[in-house]
């Protein structure tokens, strides 16, 4: 699977909801907030990159490849994000990824920097 640099500009930037009364921050973006709120949220595209806080290898069975997990910290902490890495390959606590559509969920992180 490609990596950020041969995809290039293929990655899709996903957008996250903000409630405009508190400022909770959600994704995915829900119509009514889980803070109460009646407000319909802001979408505000996610393309600052966020950094990995943890990452785990889910291995599905003898037949199948393992999937990489990873745990991502974006807008300084106020939003994780936990989603499979999509150019194959590991990841290490601290790499900088961002978030795009997934192949075959909803999210899906890719990193960027290499």
């Amino acid at each position: 699977m490609p990596g950020d640099a041969e995809r290039g500009e293929d990655w899709e930037t996903i957008e996250y909801g903000t409630c405009p009364t508190c400022g909770y921050v959600m994704l995915p973006v829900l119509p009514l907030s889980p803070c109460g709120h009646d407000d319909q949220p802001v979408l505000t595209p996610l393309d600052e990159p966020g950094v990995v806080y943890s990452w785990t290898t889910v291995w599905p069975g003898e037949e199948e490849p393992g999937k990489t997990l990873a745990m991502a910290d974006f807008l300084d902490g106020r939003l994780r994000v936990t989603a499979p890495v999509l150019d194959g390959g590991g990841v290490a606590i601290g790499d900088q990824v961002k978030v795009t559509i997934g192949w075959d969920t909803p999210f899906g992180l890719y990193r960027v920097g290499e």
